[in-house]
C-alpha cells in the first residue's frame, strides 16, 4: 500500500502503474486520453471526484506525447485540422475547469461527472456501433465482389452536410483530404473542449467521433490527429488543475510511467487494422466503461449502503481495461496470420489491412 498524502487515501501503487499501462494501449490505438475510463477508475479506487479529474488530465497530457510522436511516424497526423481546432480547445476547457469547481464547492463532483459520463458514452456507443457494423458489412460486400478494399470504409453521409457549410475562412486539411468551413473545427473543439475540462478527459471519446462523422477525416488520421490535440489541450487542463489544486502528482507519475510502454503498443497496432476496427473498439470501450460507472454512480446514490456495487464497480472497471488491450493484442496477431496466409476467424479479413 502507498499513502497519497495529497489525495488523502491509501492503494497499491502498481495499480495505477498497470492502470496507465492498460489505457496507454487503448489510447494509442483508439486516439483518445483514455479519461472517460480512467476517471471513473480512480473514483472507483478511492480518489475524490475532483482531484480523479485533476490526476487523469495530468497522466492524459504526457501519455499523448508518447502516442502522438508514434503516430507522426506512422503519418496519421493532419497539422492543420489539430492545430485548427487548438483555439476552440482551449477555451472549452477553461470552461469545463469552471464547471468543474462550482461541482466541487457544491460537494456533488463524483455523482454529476459519473452522470454525464453515462449520458455521453451511451448516446456515442449507440451511433458509433450503428455505423461501423453497417461499414463492416460494405468490406465484407466489396470483398466478395472482388472490390479492393483500402484502410478507411465508413457509410455516414453527415460529414458532406457539413463539408458543405460555407462560412469563411474555408481550410484546406492535405493529410486528411478535407476542405471544410474552420468554424465547423472551432465549435468542434469548443465542445469536446468543455467535456475534456468538466470530466478530467482528453475528449478524444468525442472529438475522435466527430471527426470521422461531423469533419469527414479517416479513422487513423482521426485517431493521430486527436492526440496531438490532447498534447495541447490536456497539456492546459493540467496547468489548470494543478492551479486549483486537484492533482496529486505521485499518483500522476504512477501511471505515466506504465502510459510510455502501452501507448507505445497501441499506436503501432492501428497498422495492421482497418477503420472499422478502431471505431469497433471504440465503441466497445464506451458501452464497458459506461457500465462501470453507473455501478459506482448507483453505489453513491444508495448513501454508499451496498458495498458489492463498489466491489463490482472496482471489478468491472479493470476487468474492461484487460479485456480492450486483448482484443487489440488479437486483431494484431490475427493481422499478422492473414499478411502469411495462415488461416484466421472468418470475422477478420474484413478488419485487418493486407499487405
Amino acid at each position: 500500500m502507498f499513502d497519497f498524502i495529497i489525495a488523502g487515501i491509501e492503494m497499491p501503487w502498481m495499480l495505477l502503474v498497470l492502470t496507465g499501462a492498460t489505457v496507454g494501449m487503448v489510447g494509442g490505438f483508439i486516439g483518445v486520453g483514455g479519461g472517460y475510463m480512467v476517471t471513473p477508475a480512480l473514483i472507483v479506487f478511492g480518489f475524490p471526484g475532483y482531484m480523479a479529474s485533476g490526476i487523469d488530465m495530468c497522466h492524459i497530457a504526457g501519455k499523448s506525447v508518447v502516442a502522438t510522436v508514434r503516430h507522426r511516424q506512422l503519418g496519421n497526423i493532419d497539422w492543420v485540422l489539430g492545430l485548427a481546432m487548438v483555439g476552440g480547445t482551449m477555451f472549452g476547457v477553461e470552461q469545463g475547469v469552471r464547471l468543474l469547481t462550482w461541482t466541487k464547492n457544491l460537494g456533488l463532483s463524483g455523482i454529476i461527472l459519473l452522470a454525464t459520463s453515462v449520458v455521453v458514452m451511451i448516446g456515442l456507443f449507440i451511433y458509433t456501433q450503428l455505423e461501423t457494423q453497417a461499414a463492416n458489412k460494405m468490406a465484407i460486400k466489396m470483398e466478395k465482389e472482388g472490390i479492393k478494399v483500402g484502410r478507411e470504409v465508413m457509410t455516414s453521409k453527415v460529414p458532406v452536410f457539413f463539408q458543405r457549410i460555407s462560412l469563411y475562412p474555408i481550410v484546406r486539411c492535405r493529410q486528411a483530404r478535407v476542405v471544410i468551413s474552420m468554424w465547423v473545427i472551432v465549435i468542434v473543439g469548443a465542445i469536446t473542449g468543455v467535456l475534456a475540462g468538466f470530466l478530467g478527459v482528453g475528449g478524444g471519446f468525442v472529438r475522435v467521433p466527430a471527426m470521422i462523422y461531423i469533419v469527414g477525416a479517416s479513422t487513423h488520421i482521426a485517431v493521430g490527429t486527436d492526440l496531438l490535440e490532447i498534447v495541447v489541450s490536456g497539456g492546459y487542463g493540467a496547468l489548470r488543475h494543478s492551479m486549483m489544486g486537484n492533482v496529486d502528482f505521485l499518483a500522476v507519475l504512477f501511471m505515466i510511467v506504465g502510459a510510455m510502454f502501452g501507448a507505445q503498443f497501441g499506436s503501432i497496432a492501428t497498422a495492421y487494422v482497418r477503420g472499422p476496427a478502431i471505431r469497433y473498439i471504440l465503441s466497445y470501450s464506451l458501452i464497458l466503461a459506461t457500465v462501470g460507472a453507473f455501478l459506482r454512480l448507483a453505489y453513491m446514490l444508495t448513501g454508499s449502503k451496498y458495498a458489492f456495487l463498489s466491489f463490482f464497480a472496482v471489478v468491472f472497471t479493470l476487468g474492461e481495461m484487460f479485456f480492450l488491450c486483448f482484443f487489440i493484442m488479437s486483431l494484431v496477431y490475427f493481422a499478422l496470420r492473414y499478411q502469411k496466409g495462415k488461416s484466421v476467424p472468418d470475422w477478420i479479413p474484413s478488419l485487418v489491412v493486407q499487405k
